[in-house]
């Protein structure tokens, strides 16, 4: 998988739809809770063949029972080069010029600006340093906000647990990664399916009650 030059608003986009975001759920189902930790942050790695340079993102996804993706975080990395991206993406309908915020734990908001839309997602990027990678490291919880169509705040909370281990680890290969994406698929599929069945049983549970 080679990332090729593009300009920076394609480029922050494409960072994250290089890694498989599939199509975005809507705005109502935000305040999801934080991905498993064992499986929460991945770390996918592939040299660009314009520079020679190894590109790594470590990414967490969240995702609806269904398995619908919700949200998503991304720390960008590239060797060589001490700067540091986090990219963001969150569902498309929100209010554009308010921006997002990202929070570690309880410490101070940060605001990320829109980049760029797709009808998938919408996405934000933040330069980020060492400084704001140790407090991931050491904090517990990672915090999207924006805003809907009602200038109400909506939270994508996703859990920090593993990002350390990612993060300083090596990037999965491609094998690894499309275990991983298998791991991921079946997961959500048992989940999907056990959700299928409560709402049969509370289906069948009116019927009777009727």
């Amino acid at each position: 998988m080679g990332y090729p030059k593009t300009p920076r608003t394609t480029w922050l986009a494409l960072a994250v739809l290089a890694v498989g975001v599939p199509v975005a759920a809507s705005a109502q189902e935000a305040e999801a809770p934080a991905a498993a930790p064992e499986a929460a942050w991945a770390k996918l790695c592939n040299t660009d063949p314009a520079t020679g340079k190894e590109l790594c993102l470590t990414i967490q996804e969240i995702r609806a029972d269904t398995g619908q993706f919700i949200a998503s975080a991304t720390i960008r990395t590239i060797a060589g080069d001490t700067k540091k991206s986090l990219i963001t993406a969150v569902p498309p309908g929100m209010l554009l010029q308010p921006g997002l915020r990202v929070q570690i734990d309880e410490g101070a908001q940060q605001e990320l600006k829109y980049g760029i839309c797709f009808p998938n997602a919408c996405y934000g990027e933040l330069e980020i340093n060492d400084d704001f990678i140790a407090q991931l490291k050491g904090g517990g919880k990672l915090t999207l906000t924006t805003l809907n169509q009602q200038a109400k705040p909506v939270n994508f909370p996703m859990t920090l647990a593993g990002f350390t281990k990612a993060y300083d680890g090596a990037g999965l290969d491609t094998a690894a990664q499309e275990a991983r994406e298998s791991d991921l698929a079946d997961a959500l599929a048992r989940r999907a399916e056990t959700a299928r069945q409560k709402l049969i049983e509370q289906q069948q549970k009116e019927t009777g009650a009727n």
